[in-house]
């Protein structure tokens, strides 16, 4: 029976003996599969960047890089078959990456080719806007926005996208705004000039010899005197909000309060221009000077103060 037990015991020996030699024998293989698919993969990746193709997938190929690298390192007695199954899931992924990177390709250059045609839409926009646009100021504005298109599509030409949109906005929004402030100034200039136009019909009827409007340098309103035979005169200073100030030489208090109120009087009933509050600030020795404002009816009529000496 001992004999016998001690037989068995050197065939289990043997057994195991046999067993290691082959688990050895076989991760010897799985090593060698291994290496031999982590060259395979690093050929691959290779050629990618020669081609140019990696460029576009550069964080997928760090990752596999990054598993062929640890199966590099690790020996036949680790844990070798986790690794060579995961460097199989890598090479599959590799095999994916060159349509991938034409996929990505393709997007930016739709990417690019949006963002190019969104800066030329915006240069027809702007110009587009010249075409209404009146004063020389606003239009010098726009067209300093227009050559910061170009200057935008140059950047745009090389690649660099990245804020373009806000960029476009805020052009887009100072055009409108430069736009919507000359509009307003070409309506105020029209109104002035409706004024300064009844102004001048109603002091000739008055009997007034009225001369060539003039601009103020340092305030610029335009100017407008008006003399009788007798030399006493009105001058009448219309600012582009409409606000005018009166300044009259050679009249009487009670004369020159009675010639203001002609004057004012036949503007609203013969031009329908309504005047506000009038304030007299007398002069030594009859000299007044009054301020007051008027639109023609339909206008953004605003009551202004007083005028000045």
């Amino acid at each position: 029976m001992s004999s016998r037990g001690m037989t068995q015991a050197q065939i289990e020996a043997r057994r195991r003996e046999l067993e290691r030699k082959q688990e050895e024998s076989r991760r010897r293989k799985v090593k060698q599969q291994t290496t031999a698919l982590a060259q395979a993969i690093e050929r691959t990746q290779r050629t990618l960047a020669e081609s140019g193709t990696a460029a576009w997938v550069q964080e997928e190929i760090t990752e596999i890089m990054a598993v062929v690298n640890k199966a590099k390192d690790t020996p036949a007695s680790g844990d070798i078959d986790a690794v060579f199954n995961e460097l199989n899931v890598q090479q599959a992924k590799l095999s994916n990456l060159s349509e991938t990177s034409s996929q990505r390709q393709d997007a930016s250059q739709r990417e690019q080719w949006m963002a190019e045609s969104a800066v030329i839409g915006l240069k027809l926009e702007l110009e587009a806007r010249l075409e209404d646009i009146e004063r020389t100021e606003a239009l010098d504005q726009v067209n300093t926005l227009i050559r910061r298109t170009k200057d935008l599509s140059t950047t745009v030409q090389k690649g660099q996208i990245t804020g373009l949109q806000q960029q476009i906005a805020e052009l887009r929004q100072s055009a409108l705004e430069i736009h919507e402030e000359d509009m307003k100034r070409a309506v105020d200039e029209t109104l002035r000039r409706e004024i300064l136009t009844a102004l001048m019909k109603t002091m000739r009827d008055l009997g007034f010899a009225v001369g060539k409007p003039t601009i103020d340098k340092e305030t610029g309103g335009v100017v407008m005197i008006g003399r009788l035979p007798s030399n006493r005169s009105i001058r009448f200073e219309v600012n582009l909000d409409g606000q005018m100030e009166f300044d009259m030489n050679g009249f009487l208090e009670r004369k020159c309060a009675d010639h203001l109120d002609e004057v004012l009087g036949i503007l609203e009933a013969n031009f329908n221009i309504a005047t506000g509050p009038v304030q007299h600030n007398w002069k030594n020795p009859d000299k007044i000077s009054k301020g007051s404002k008027g639109f023609p009816s339909g206008g953004n009529t605003r009551t202004m103060g007083g005028g000045q000496s």
